[in-house]
């Protein structure tokens, strides 16, 4: 199997050949995405899958800023489905944008019987940031990141609310993360009007919304909680 990352004009009309005969014969697909296709085609965010000269499946995506991505639309063609080849799709497209430096990966199931699929290749649905958000949004980090910390008691540390920091009062933190090193970054989904506190030798230093937390350094990156140091 190869992963086809920039496809040429009569490949492209094989994937498009496929989705209308998909379309005609189970009423389903994503011929009605024909649009975003062509548009991800333009942009060089259309991923083929080749096997044995035939395209079996196809993969868009849309770049933020070269720092994460969204997978739009990925389908494995229906002769071609259970049979494993979705997963080797996924974790070759996956190794091609860990290769190029994308820290992470958002994406929506849908259908919703895809749940399941992306589950399985590790992806971690959204927490309810307090956005008209679809509810079956999903995320996986490309790169090691700090693990979350299971205890407060600690003297070094950043913390994270789902709540503004008028709501805050004694509530404990959502999230803590051990920052005796800093050895990986912290990366998790969040709402730009969350709490979020710094602690080191035990004394608190700083506490803000996200979005004013540091003005130095941009934190918030799109959906993402992102501190690298």
């Amino acid at each position: 199997m190869e992963l086809i990352s920039n496809p040429n004009i009569e490949q492209l009309v094989e994937i498009k050949n496929f989705l209308i005969e998909e379309d005609k014969l189970y009423k389903e697909g994503f011929y009605c995405n024909w649009n975003i296709i062509e548009k991800s085609f333009s942009e060089n965010h259309l991923f083929a899958m080749g096997l044995d000269n035939e395209i079996i499946g196809f993969l868009t995506w849309t770049n933020y800023g070269n720092q994460y991505l969204a997978i739009d639309i990925m389908e494995i063609f229906p002769k071609y489905r259970n049979k494993g080849f979705g997963e080797i799709f996924y974790d070759k497209a996956e190794k091609y944008f860990m290769a190029n430096n994308f820290f992470a990966i958002k994406l929506f199931c849908s259908p919703k019987s895809s749940e399941i699929f992306w589950k399985k290749m590790g992806f971690t649905k959204f927490p309810d940031r307090g956005y008209s958000e679809p509810e079956l949004s999903y995320y996986k980090p490309l790169i090691q990141t700090k693990v979350l910390s299971d205890t407060n008691n600690l003297t070094d540390k950043i913390e994270l609310w789902d709540l503004e920091p008028y709501q805050v009062k004694e509530q404990p933190a959502k999230w803590t993360w051990n920052i005796e090193d800093n050895k990986y970054p912290i990366l998790t989904p969040c709402n730009s009007n969350w709490n979020l506190r710094l602690t080191k030798n035990g004394q608190i230093i700083k506490e803000d919304k996200v979005k004013y937390f540091d003005r130095n350094n941009e934190i918030e990156i799109g959906p993402f909680l992102y501190i690298s140091n």
